[in-house]
């Protein structure tokens, strides 16, 4: 299992695209930062906390994160699955091994990454934000365990790729959106989302966002064991 995990995390590293990501990261929170800070303890009612460059990092996760996060992994099963390579992995390891692998090594690279961001915000900030970096990681958490399942349902990379951005469109529009609508077929859909609970004034809420990770995998390893490789 943390040998494919392993696997997993270089082969996200090998590309430019992990440098990139941090950068936009690094990037974008900063650029927030400036504008929110302009508000002042009004971005407490959107439950992004009070400091600006933790905020700047949550508002970039809420809004593009789904996008990063389907756009790198889309295909982290399915191309396993249509170069049957997972044959091969099959023989030495079992199936769920293989999921639990694939989502800790995708789920490690974002660490990284996340981390690194912050690291180099601390100049600026002149603090590191733990607890805020804990609520990106489960946030992020709930995209990867989502992928992995769509990736597994989906045998086709090139549709993944598809789904996967038209999700990281539509998905945080109707998430915000059911948050502050009245309807309650779009409340009931927000509460299936991270945005509910991400919104919410009590921080404590972000935590509950955990659970959803863990059924995605949960329904990932039950299609993996019906499925013929």
């Amino acid at each position: 299992m943390f040998t494919i995990c392993f696997r997993e995390f270089k082969d996200l590293f090998k590309s430019i695209r992990s440098i990139i990501v941090i950068l936009i990261i690094f990037g974008v929170t900063l650029g927030v930062a400036k504008i929110l800070s302009q508000f002042g303890d009004q971005i407490k009612s959107f439950g992004l906390g009070s400091n600006v460059y933790a905020a700047g990092l949550l508002t970039l996760l809420l809004i593009a994160g789904p996008l990063f996060v389907t756009s790198l992994s889309h295909n982290v099963i399915n191309q396993e699955l249509h170069s049957r390579t997972i044959r091969f992995l099959a023989t030495k390891i079992s199936r769920d091994k293989i999921v639990f692998g694939k989502f800790l090594g995708v789920l490690l690279f974002w660490i990284v990454c996340l981390l690194t961001a912050l690291l180099l915000v601390v100049p600026f900030s002149k603090a590191f934000y733990f607890p805020e970096l804990i609520q990106a990681v489960i946030y992020i958490s709930y995209f990867i365990g989502m992928t992995i399942l769509i990736s597994t349902i989906i045998t086709k990379p090139s549709i993944t790729m598809f789904l996967g951005i038209a999700i990281a469109i539509i998905m945080p529009v109707l998430g915000i959106w059911g948050t502050v609508s009245d309807n309650i077929f779009l409340k009931i859909a927000s509460h299936i989302t991270p945005y509910f609970y991400y919104t919410q004034e009590n921080t404590s809420y972000t935590y509950f966002v955990a659970f959803f990770p863990v059924i995605f995998l949960l329904l990932t390893i039950f299609i993996m064991r019906k499925k013929e490789l």
